[in-house]
Protein backbone atom coordinates (compact mmCIF):
# COMPACT_ATOMS: atom_id res chain seq x y z
CA UNK A 1 0.00 0.00 0.00
CA UNK A 2 1.66 3.47 -0.62
CA UNK A 3 2.21 6.05 1.52
CA UNK A 4 -0.38 8.16 0.60
CA UNK A 5 -2.91 5.68 0.89
CA UNK A 6 -2.10 4.91 4.42
CA UNK A 7 -2.40 8.74 4.91
CA UNK A 8 -5.60 8.46 3.56
CA UNK A 9 -6.96 5.62 5.70
CA UNK A 10 -5.52 7.27 8.91
CA UNK A 11 -7.21 10.58 8.10
CA UNK A 12 -10.90 8.42 7.54
CA UNK A 13 -9.77 6.66 10.35
CA UNK A 14 -9.60 9.86 12.18
CA UNK A 15 -12.86 10.89 11.07
CA UNK A 16 -14.57 8.12 12.89
CA UNK A 17 -14.27 10.05 15.94
CA UNK A 18 -16.79 12.30 15.19
CA UNK A 19 -19.67 9.51 16.11
CA UNK A 20 -17.64 8.84 19.92
CA UNK A 21 -18.02 12.77 20.11
CA UNK A 22 -21.90 12.51 19.14
CA UNK A 23 -22.30 10.14 21.77
CA UNK A 24 -20.12 12.17 24.29
CA UNK A 25 -22.78 15.21 23.85
CA UNK A 26 -25.50 12.84 24.47
CA UNK A 27 -24.06 11.54 27.66
CA UNK A 28 -23.39 15.42 28.67
CA UNK A 29 -26.99 16.27 28.02
CA UNK A 30 -28.15 13.47 30.10
CA UNK A 31 -25.97 13.99 32.78
CA UNK A 32 -26.86 17.74 32.53
CA UNK A 33 -30.61 17.06 33.03
CA UNK A 34 -30.13 14.84 35.88
CA UNK A 35 -28.06 17.82 37.66
CA UNK A 36 -31.03 19.87 36.98
CA UNK A 37 -33.69 17.77 38.72
CA UNK A 38 -32.11 16.81 41.13
CA UNK A 39 -33.17 17.58 45.02
CA UNK A 40 -31.05 19.10 47.51
CA UNK A 41 -29.66 16.54 49.35
CA UNK A 42 -28.92 14.01 46.93
CA UNK A 43 -25.18 14.52 46.90
CA UNK A 44 -23.65 11.02 45.31
CA UNK A 45 -25.93 11.35 42.88
CA UNK A 46 -24.50 14.83 42.03
CA UNK A 47 -21.00 13.81 42.60
CA UNK A 48 -21.39 11.23 39.91
CA UNK A 49 -23.30 13.25 37.39
CA UNK A 50 -20.59 15.52 37.87
CA UNK A 51 -17.64 13.12 36.82
CA UNK A 52 -19.53 12.29 33.72
CA UNK A 53 -19.67 15.55 32.78
CA UNK A 54 -15.95 15.60 33.33
CA UNK A 55 -15.54 12.68 31.55
CA UNK A 56 -16.98 14.42 28.70
CA UNK A 57 -14.95 17.58 29.15
CA UNK A 58 -11.87 14.91 28.47
CA UNK A 59 -13.44 13.39 25.73
CA UNK A 60 -14.14 17.02 24.18
CA UNK A 61 -10.08 17.80 24.25
CA UNK A 62 -9.72 14.75 22.56
CA UNK A 63 -11.62 15.17 20.29
CA UNK A 64 -10.43 18.43 19.42
CA UNK A 65 -7.02 17.34 19.01
CA UNK A 66 -7.99 14.18 16.59
CA UNK A 67 -9.29 16.66 14.36
CA UNK A 68 -6.84 19.08 14.27
CA UNK A 69 -4.36 15.71 13.15
CA UNK A 70 -7.12 15.25 10.76
CA UNK A 71 -7.09 18.47 9.41
CA UNK A 72 -3.44 18.33 8.92
CA UNK A 73 -3.23 14.68 7.41
CA UNK A 74 -5.80 16.67 4.78
CA UNK A 75 -3.85 19.39 4.15
CA UNK A 76 -0.70 17.29 3.56
CA UNK A 77 -2.66 15.29 1.16
CA UNK A 78 -3.66 18.45 -0.74
CA UNK A 79 -0.28 20.13 -0.91
CA UNK A 80 2.24 17.56 -0.98
CA UNK A 81 0.56 14.27 -2.36
CA UNK A 82 3.66 12.06 -1.90
CA UNK A 83 2.67 12.22 1.76
CA UNK A 84 6.32 12.91 3.48
CA UNK A 85 5.52 13.43 7.04
CA UNK A 86 8.43 16.42 7.56
CA UNK A 87 6.23 19.65 6.03
CA UNK A 88 4.09 18.54 8.64
CA UNK A 89 6.55 19.37 11.55
CA UNK A 90 7.91 22.20 9.61
CA UNK A 91 4.37 23.82 9.26
CA UNK A 92 3.86 23.18 13.30
CA UNK A 93 7.20 24.27 14.28
CA UNK A 94 6.64 27.65 12.21
CA UNK A 95 3.80 28.17 14.24
CA UNK A 96 5.45 27.85 17.45
CA UNK A 97 3.34 24.60 17.90
CA UNK A 98 6.30 22.18 17.93
CA UNK A 99 9.77 22.48 19.38
CA UNK A 100 12.21 21.24 16.44
CA UNK A 101 13.14 17.91 16.73
CA UNK A 102 16.49 16.29 16.45
CA UNK A 103 14.84 13.27 14.64
CA UNK A 104 12.12 13.71 12.32
CA UNK A 105 8.90 11.14 12.98
CA UNK A 106 8.13 8.84 10.39
CA UNK A 107 4.40 7.62 10.09
CA UNK A 108 4.54 4.57 12.12
CA UNK A 109 5.48 6.45 14.99
CA UNK A 110 2.53 9.33 13.90
CA UNK A 111 0.30 6.49 13.22
CA UNK A 112 0.93 5.27 17.15
CA UNK A 113 0.02 8.56 18.62
CA UNK A 114 -3.21 8.98 16.27
CA UNK A 115 -4.25 5.88 17.76
CA UNK A 116 -3.49 6.93 21.48
CA UNK A 117 -5.67 9.67 20.90
CA UNK A 118 -8.35 7.49 19.15
CA UNK A 119 -8.11 5.28 22.20
CA UNK A 120 -8.12 7.79 24.60
CA UNK A 121 -11.21 9.45 23.70
CA UNK A 122 -13.19 5.99 23.75
CA UNK A 123 -11.84 5.49 27.27
CA UNK A 124 -13.23 9.13 27.99
CA UNK A 125 -16.48 8.27 26.44
CA UNK A 126 -16.95 4.90 28.53
CA UNK A 127 -16.23 6.42 32.05
CA UNK A 128 -18.53 9.56 31.17
CA UNK A 129 -21.12 6.36 30.34
CA UNK A 130 -20.17 4.84 33.17
CA UNK A 131 -20.43 7.56 35.37
CA UNK A 132 -24.02 8.02 34.56
CA UNK A 133 -25.64 4.98 34.61
CA UNK A 134 -23.95 4.96 38.20
CA UNK A 135 -25.89 8.20 38.99
CA UNK A 136 -28.62 7.18 37.16
CA UNK A 137 -28.57 3.57 39.75
CA UNK A 138 -27.60 5.96 42.94
CA UNK A 139 -30.70 7.94 41.68
CA UNK A 140 -33.09 5.16 41.60
CA UNK A 141 -32.11 3.62 44.79
CA UNK A 142 -32.63 6.46 47.04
Amino acid sequence: MSMAMQVHAMAALLRQARVPAVISTLLAAAALALLVVLPAGASAVAGAALLSLLAGVGQACFAVRIGFDRALLDGLLQAHPDAAPDPIDAALHALGLRQAAASPRDWPLRWQGMCRLLRGQAVCVLLQAATLLAALWLRMAA
